[in-house]
């Protein structure tokens, strides 16, 4: 079954999940019966980037019937229903996040060794002290992400302006805290694990 998840974290929240298992064509042809522009679709290449972009909207059709998709000059995706939206793919998967009342961000990552290599490009001296596993490396990198992409700016230095507190292995929920020169921001997260992924995203 494509739909992977759906759920309603709240009632200004909901997050879904797609896990790719169709073809290119099975998927453009999903989206076509449920009325979307052919001459519309993302032009591209890389196939697995089209099976990610064609997914995302199949994704969204189960919270909304006509709801479209666009993008800021950032590259910050935007609604035309006034809910906000952050997506993340990776591999097979795709997550998106919608929030009725304010910015969004999401993340899915694949646990695995590639993270451990760039660690220093994202984690402080304090996180580097508290992350003691790959698991807990990937959900660092993943929260980070999806802060970058609540704040939707370019400018941001993960290991200066994102920070993750009051993380416990025993608890799905932790903080995340945005701090740039002219926003601050405490927000409430959650992390969970989905085959060998970890999905993060704001609350």
């Amino acid at each position: 079954m494509p739909v992977y998840k759906l759920k309603n974290v709240s009632s200004s929240i909901m997050v879904g999940i797609w896990k790719i298992t169709e073809t290119e064509g099975e998927l453009l042809n999903m989206l076509t019966n449920k009325g979307f522009d052919e001459s519309a679709i993302y032009q591209t290449q890389n196939k697995q980037r089209l099976k990610q972009w064609l997914s995302t909207r199949l994704l969204l059709s189960n919270f909304f019937d006509n709801a479209s998709i666009s993008y800021d000059d950032l590259g910050k995706p935007h609604l035309d229903n006034e809910w906000f939206i952050s997506i993340s793919h990776s591999n097979e998967f795709v997550a998106i996040v919608l929030n009725k009342k304010t910015h969004c961000g999401v993340d899915i990552e694949k646990v695995s060794e590639k993270v451990s290599r760039i660690k220093h490009k994202f984690l402080n001296p304090l996180d580097l002290q508290n992350v003691t596993s790959l698991e807990q490396l990937t959900l660092y990198w993943g929260a980070k992400e999806a802060l970058y992409k609540y704040y939707g700016k370019k400018e941001v230095l993960f290991i200066e302006n994102l920070f993750i507190e009051n993380f416990s292995e025993k608890k799905a929920g932790f903080n995340g805290r945005i701090n740039m020169p002219d926003f601050e921001v405490n927000l409430p997260m959650v992390h969970e694990k989905i085959e060998d992924y970890i999905l993060v995203y704001t609350l």
